[in-house]
């Protein structure tokens, strides 16, 4: 296997509200095998302890901002970071511990790709209570993850399809990877199961149904707005 030198990977952590979980979260990124150069959170305006939280880890950068969504989060977040590699993890989910080493290890055998996704499996948050549990049926089998967690890209290329749109008010993942494929960026997605995706009854595809319609309709207005060149 090829050696990376230890090129700088910067990881990304949007949080509102996420007192209950991002201690899980940040620990699933420090005991990577592979770790990261630096780990930087960005409180969006909460109102319980995630500032708190974020704060008592040794090593992690607190970025507070006012509440403006997970979009302006990460993009707050990408302002910051300093790495030649980018990967996110949001506030309630956890990485398998063999995530970055893995992902770099292909990224620099395979020069050629842009960034790596892996495989994520949900799973419902033990904390909650047996009537909610068994609402939320989670398909808890391995499925590729095509999501901002289980994602590792070269900083270069994630620039060059640009931040997240902080107009959309869902879909923001969905928004970028269309513009990705439009530059042909190599995206390919490991066997792996490197995503744990929490299920816990505030996830917004689970409870803000009309939000998430919305959100599509705007991502349709946009791609229309788009193909007219307006």
């Amino acid at each position: 296997m090829k050696t990376d030198h230890h090129p700088d990977i910067s990881v990304i952590i949007p949080a509102y509200n996420a007192g209950r979980y991002l201690h899980g979260a940040i620990g699933s990124v420090l005991a990577q095998t592979r770790q990261a150069s630096e780990i930087i959170v960005i409180d969006d305006g909460s109102s319980d302890d995630t500032a708190r939280i974020a704060a008592g880890f040794l090593g992690v950068r607190l970025i507070e901002t006012p509440h403006a969504g997970v979009s302006a989060a990460r993009n707050a977040g990408l302002d910051a970071a300093r790495g030649h590699y980018l990967a996110f993890l949001d506030a309630d989910d956890l990485w398998l511990p063999t995530k970055l080493e893995r992902q770099i290890a292909f990224l620099l055998d395979n020069p050629g790709a842009s960034g790596v996704f892996g495989h994520v499996q949900q799973f419902v948050s033990p904390e909650l209570a047996k009537e909610q549990r068994d609402r939320y049926q989670a398909n808890t089998a391995p499925m590729p993850g095509l999501l901002a967690g289980a994602l590792f890209i070269k900083r270069d290329e994630f620039l060059a399809v640009g931040k997240f749109d902080e107009a959309l008010a869902g879909g923001e993942f969905i928004d970028w990877m269309a513009r990705a494929k439009r530059l042909g960026l190599s995206l390919p997605v490991l066997g792996d199961t490197l995503l744990l995706r929490r299920i816990h009854g505030n996830n917004s595809v689970l409870t803000g149904t009309e939000a998430l319609h919305h959100a599509y309709l705007q991502l349709i207005r946009k791609k229309i707005k788009s193909e007219n060149g307006s």
